[in-house]
């Protein structure tokens, strides 16, 4: 069974638990994959966590249930696992923007979500360049963001945190202090369901530096990397990278996520040179990702 069989076997799993919370170990494990994993490489491909998706499915098949006008909507919030009529409509309505009620009302236009459906296409209109790395151990110290994956909302707030940083001086105050790798953006702590993690904006620590006030630690264990090479304006070309390196590179290779803390690296040149330039269609920066054979 190859890799996108085994993807889409996790996917009818979800499918399968409409009326509960997924278990995630199931879903990796028909995956052939670890948790970790799993839930970054679908949030990465699908833009979304597991969880939510399942969430998502399920609101979709009630709202179909609801716009039929043949159930109470009591009935239907016991039958998609919600606790109360409350918690459904409140579920419900965050989703949709409006309430079960309003979607039984006739002429009700609803966009759901389908089935989702994984396949490789193979284009051959560009090679990914990466290497392969081993790094020693090392701490980060910056300045966090509790960052949500819930409907890709960690596209859009990240850009937005590393331009609130710009502005408030606190990338100036780690610019001193960068090492080889540069300004570096972790992702780290990510919760059981995948819903969120820590992102960082940090520099290595290095002994007898003073650190600025308010930033805090992120030990980052001794790692074998894939380290891909991302060319092109912020934060798009980064974005493409991360997907790519997830729907491309890793159902070919013989790794897997190796669960510790994936970084993206943010070089250091000379100034005026566009490859340091993040608006720059030359912008240069990497992205990290920890490894582990799989199994």
């Amino acid at each position: 069974m190859d890799w996108t069989q085994r993807l889409n076997a996790a996917i009818d799993y979800l499918e399968e638990t409409w009326d509960k919370e997924p278990d995630l170990d199931r879903a990796a494990g028909l995956a052939n994959c670890s948790p970790f994993h799993f839930l970054r490489m679908f949030e990465v491909v699908s833009g979304l966590s597991p969880g939510e998706y399942s969430r998502r499915r399920r609101l979709s098949r009630a709202a179909l249930d609801l716009a039929a006008g043949n159930d109470k909507v009591i009935d239907v919030a016991f039958r998609y696992g919600y606790e109360s009529p409350e918690a459904f409509a409140k579920a419900f309505k965050r989703l949709f923007g409006l309430t079960p009620s309003e979607a039984k009302a006739p002429g009700v236009t609803l966009e759901v979500w389908p089935p989702l459906r994984l396949a490789v296409v193979l284009k051959g209109e560009r090679s990914m360049k990466y290497r392969i790395v081993e790094h020693a151990a090392f701490e980060v110290v910056g300045w966090a963001h509790r960052a949500r994956t819930v409907g890709g909302e960690n596209m859009v707030s990240i850009p937005k945190f590393w331009s609130e940083c710009h502005a408030s001086g606190k990338v100036a105050a780690l610019a001193p202090l960068c090492g080889p790798l540069g300004l570096l953006g972790v992702c780290a702590e990510t919760d059981t369901k995948g819903e969120s993690f820590t992102y960082l904006i940090g520099v290595e620590k290095v002994s007898g530096q003073k650190i600025p006030e308010g930033t805090r630690a992120l030990a980052i264990p001794a790692a074998t990397y894939a380290v891909f090479t991302s060319v092109g304006a912020m934060p798009h070309a980064i974005q493409d990278v991360w997907k790519a390196a997830y729907s491309d590179w890793f159902p070919a290779s013989e790794y897997e996520h190796g669960g510790t803390p994936d970084f993206e690296a943010y070089l250091k040149f000379p100034e005026g040179d566009e490859r340091g330039n993040p608006d720059s269609l030359k912008f240069v920066s990497e992205v990290w990702i920890p490894l582990k054979k799989k199994s």
